[in-house]
């Protein structure tokens, strides 16, 4: 099995989703989805996988790694300088990023 394709079954199972509801909500066949959980190499798309991500409420750039379409390192200069940010909600990011903001705006 394949990291990818274990990951895409969890997600499906942990949403109740049945390869058959999948194949109908993004228009892929039940074929593909099950080849691709049973760790097929590239038999899913960029979109594809996007489309499963919003479905099954992932992030899709995790995804993207697994399938070969990214590596950690083209993420480098889009990650932040500060450490644990992923221990923040949404609200506490944006508290965050208004004062960034505030500080850059006075900079002129």
């Amino acid at each position: 099995m394949s990291e990818l394709g274990d990951y895409l079954r969890n997600a499906r199972n942990e949403k109740g989703l049945s390869q058959a509801k999948v194949q109908t909500q993004i228009r892929i066949t039940n074929s593909r989805l099950c080849k691709a959980e049973n760790g097929a190499d590239n038999i899913l798309s960029a979109a594809e996988l996007k489309k499963l991500a919003v479905l099954y409420g992932v992030p899709v750039v995790p995804l993207f790694i697994m399938a070969g379409f990214l590596e950690t390192s083209d993420l480098e200069e889009y990650r932040s300088g500060f450490k644990n940010t992923s221990m923040l909600d949404y609200d506490e990011k944006k508290h965050i990023q208004s004062q960034i903001d505030f500080i850059i705006k006075k900079k002129g």
